[in-house]
Formats: C-alpha cells, structure tokens, sequence
C-alpha cells in the first residue's frame, strides 16, 4: 500500500509486502524509495532517529536537489504514523 507519490509529494512511500509467514507487528516493512526501509518495531522505537537517517538518506541520494524541509519532514513523519496504524489495525493481537 502506497502512502505518498513522487506526482505530489516529495516522498515515495509504502507498506512493503513479505511473506505472511515472516511480516508481524514488528516485522511489517515501511519503505521509503529509493532508500530508506525501517521496520514497524524501529519506528515505533525512535521515530525521531529513522526520520534524521531517511533525511540523510534522501540528502545523499538527492546530491543536487533542495535539501529536505521542515514541512517535508513533517510530511514523512505522517507517512510513517499512517503505517503504524494500519499495522495495528492487521495485527491487533500481537
């Protein structure tokens, strides 16, 4: 499932699907093209430090373009609280 669009957002965002055998609570993949991927457990244990890595990641891979903003952050950021909701939502018991 995608959460942003490079057509409006700066930000290429998705859930990554995995075998249903291996993906749980902590295991679903939030992945950031062309760069950055972050478990649900990594994200709801410092969201603060995969946002500064993605920014850093998306800073290196986009030598030559605008560094990332604030509002474009804080966009990320949602991206990010949108998956781990949905992940509570499949995975409400575990």
């Amino acid at each position: 499932m995608a959460y942003s669009r490079w057509g409006s957002s700066r930000w290429y965002t998705f859930w990554a699907g995995q075998d249903i055998a291996i993906e749980d609570r902590n295991t679903a993949i939030f992945r950031i093209c062309c760069g950055a991927i972050f478990t649900a457990a990594e994200l709801r244990a410092d969201m603060e430090s995969c946002l500064t890595r993605a920014v850093a990641q998306e800073r290196n891979l986009m030598s030559g373009e605008k560094p990332v903003s604030d509002e474009e952050r804080e966009e990320l950021r949602g991206y990010m609280t949108e998956f781990l909701a949905d992940i509570d939502e499949a995975y409400p018991d575990d």
